[in-house]
């Protein structure tokens, strides 16, 4: 009688989701690992255990005596060096600590970078509320970010010495290791890179586009679209870098997630950030497969199962079409009225449409990305048809809010 595959899944929120239904869909037994608090994936699991998911020790504990057959997470950095940690310690398929801290880690990353000559921004890692002797003669502005964190939390503009030091003393707070990085600012158009990690080699699964809302000193994503306009030279530089990077790491399995910017009057690119994991905001779950029909996720359960992939049988199913995920934000005040939401809904090119707001409700400052609304997630047959379909869902979405003064604000796209 075969038993059933057993599948520990780090972390239980919305980034987790569909990576906890395709489990069950697939008839196995999910086993989550969450801190307690109303997160939508316990409700999925076959059997939750209320760990710290820095408690390694305890949760590798646990999985030994569950006889667990498989860990993974998806579309969220924190989760990752836990589930290489679980997976190194029990002998399971995945990667090494040390190979997931490569990626995740901001400074290693950079570092790495640096010795395989992948162009990156001149940076120093700070441990205290100074100025690094190596950034005394770069001009501002600056970025300022925590080397561990995710979802763009404690990551800052500054363009003087009084923003950076306010800056800096919110990064170390948001960081596990009390540890932040000091980067110079580089202007250019962002890209990111979507690919899989197969026995230590790189295939690319596609390169979109990101807009980013028109903020001060905030980096807060507005759309990713799938495909990228950028040239086929610039494609075949990034995944020159990503194959690079990739071989020397060599990790065995996974999704990679990368971001670039680049320049496009000088044709100068730099690196910001890499991850063993998927995209957030549902690009690994969602915009993937519906702009290449490849099921990445199915893909990554079978690997950490130990199921041997025929990894070009798998990309020879690229069908290249376009997807996309589109946010808003609100203005501050009180909403007035909503019109469209459910028309939206009802769209066949419209996947997903997570807008939670309702008339009467109160709207505050958006500060961090995870305060927008949305996304909504659409599918296109190209990267035309997609724009269209973009605007077309910004005429039909009108939500109204009364500011302080009284005024009468609507959405904010851009």
């Amino acid at each position: 009688m075969n038993m059933v595959s057993k599948v520990l899944v780090v972390g239980a929120g919305i980034g987790q989701v569909p990576l906890c239904r395709l489990v069950k869909q697939r008839g196995l037994f999910l086993i989550i690992v969450t801190i307690p608090g109303n997160y939508p994936c316990i409700a999925l699991a076959d059997k939750v255990y209320y760990i710290d998911i820095y408690d390694r020790e305890e949760i590798v504990r646990m999985a030994s005596e569950e006889h667990i057959d498989a860990v993974i997470s998806d579309q969220n950095d924190l989760m990752m060096p836990t589930v290489a940690y679980v997976a190194e310690r029990l002998g399971l398929p995945g990667n090494t600590f040390a190979q997931v801290n490569s990626y995740c880690n901001k400074n290693i990353f950079r570092e790495n970078c640096d010795k395989l000559s992948i162009p990156s921004p001149k940076h120093c890692k700070v441990h205290q509320r100074e100025i690094p002797a190596g950034f005394t003669n770069v001009p501002f502005p600056w970025v300022v970010k925590p080397e561990d964190s995710q979802s763009s939390i404690g990551v800052a503009k500054v363009d003087n010495e009084d923003e950076y030091f306010e800056a800096l003393t919110f990064a170390l707070l948001k960081s596990k290791n009390k540890t932040a990085i000091v980067e110079e600012f580089f202007e250019g158009r962002e890209v990111v890179v979507e690919g899989f990690i197969y026995n230590g080699d790189y295939y690319n699964l596609g390169i979109a586009d990101r807009k980013y809302f028109k903020l001060d000193r905030m980096f807060i994503p507005s759309q990713t679209i799938f495909p990228s306009v950028i040239s086929v030279e610039l494609k075949n530089r990034l995944i020159g870098y990503e194959q690079a990077y990739t071989g020397y790491v060599h990790p065995d399995f996974a999704i990679v997630h990368s971001e670039y910017l680049i320049n496009e009057w000088t044709g100068e690119i730099r690196v910001v950030e890499s991850a063993l994991r998927g995209g957030g905001v549902y690009i690994s779950s969602h915009l993937v497969p519906l702009s290449t029909g490849i099921g990445i996720n199915d893909t990554l359960i079978d690997c950490a199962l130990g199921k041997e992939i025929d990894i070009q049988a798998l990309l020879s199913r690229n069908v290249k079409k376009a997807a996309a995920y589109i946010c808003f934000y609100l203005p501050e005040g009180i909403v007035k009225s909503i019109s469209g939401l459910e028309k939206i809904k009802g769209l066949p090119y419209v996947h997903q449409c997570d807008v939670s707001v309702e008339v009467g409700g109160a709207v505050k400052e958006m500060t961090y990305k995870g305060q927008r609304l949305g996304p909504v997630i659409v599918s296109g047959e190209s990267r035309m048809d997609i724009e269209e379909k973009i605007c077309t869902i910004q005429e039909i979405l009108e939500i109204k809010v009364q500011s302080e003064k009284g005024e009468l604000l609507g959405i904010v796209w851009d």
